[in-house]
């Protein structure tokens, strides 16, 4: 199985790179071709109103998809960010304000997606035994699976309505239960993409979706390069037609 990665981000106008607090595993050259029976990425959005999302919000992409490539539950992967979470953690006594926050919980969305082919390692025998994938999700960062150049899948929204301020998330705190996960599998075919996005590029492509104008010529012209995918998400900004927030994608071909 050939893959073909790409992975762009631009952070939320008025803000620094260095303050985007989306993340993406792993951590790929753009346009490296990937040789292999089975291959995991995934994304996460930290939530802003807590301390050290950021943080939070890489423990959960590089655990999920480390701990997915060995067929380690999705609900395993999510412990052991946690304790990551807790080792990672500043040695030196927090400002009480902080200290709050920290005991309160650092808040994320999470989408992890695996494919793989005949000769992979697949999570569950209920899932296909080839040419298959999957994904596990919590909160409103979004896939989209593209077959023949047409949209064909998006989960776990599928309706613009769905977005809201108060998406579920996971945090490292064990107290909230507000993060109901959700999965989706399939089956793939050469030529196949698929692309997963935080919820402000995610939103739009699914308005796009519902009013019949999204193709995938209109999103792939504006992948050729990290330059290109910010100077289009700027231009929506400018637009009023996403709102103003870091915006990530991953774009996954199954290459011909």
């Amino acid at each position: 199985m050939k893959l073909v990665w790409k992975a762009f981000s631009l952070c939320k106008e008025g803000n620094r790179e260095e303050e985007n607090e989306d993340a993406v595993y792993p951590h790929l050259v753009n346009g490296s071709s990937l040789i292999a029976d089975q291959f995991s990425c995934a994304m996460a959005d930290g939530a802003t109103t807590s301390s050290f999302s950021k943080l939070w919000a890489n423990l959960l992409v590089k655990e999920s998809s480390q701990s997915r490539a060995a067929s380690v539950d999705f609900n395993q992967a999510i412990i052991a960010a946690r304790a990551s979470w807790k080792a990672a953690l500043p040695d030196k006594e927090l400002p009480w304000p902080t200290a709050i926050k920290v005991r309160q919980g650092a808040f994320a969305t999470l989408m992890w997606f695996h494919i793989w082919q005949k000769n992979g390692v697949y999570p569950l025998n209920t899932l296909p035994p080839d040419h298959g994938w999957t994904a596990n999700a919590v909160g409103d960062t979004c896939l989209f699976q593209v077959v023949k150049g047409k949209f064909v899948s998006t989960f776990p929204f599928t309706q613009a309505k769905d977005f809201s301020n108060t998406p579920d998330l996971i945090s490292t705190n064990i107290a909230y239960t507000r993060s109901r996960a959700g999965s989706i599998s399939g089956k793939w075919q050469r030529g196949d993409h698929f692309l997963i996005a935080t919820d402000a590029l995610s939103e739009w492509m699914i308005r796009k979706l519902e009013s019949g104008t999204l193709t995938w010529a209109l999103v792939s012209e504006n992948l050729t390069s990290l330059v290109r995918f910010q100077t289009w998400i700027r231009y929506l900004r400018r637009q009023s037609l996403i709102k103003n927030d870091d915006t990530s994608l991953i774009c996954l071909t199954v290459d011909v």
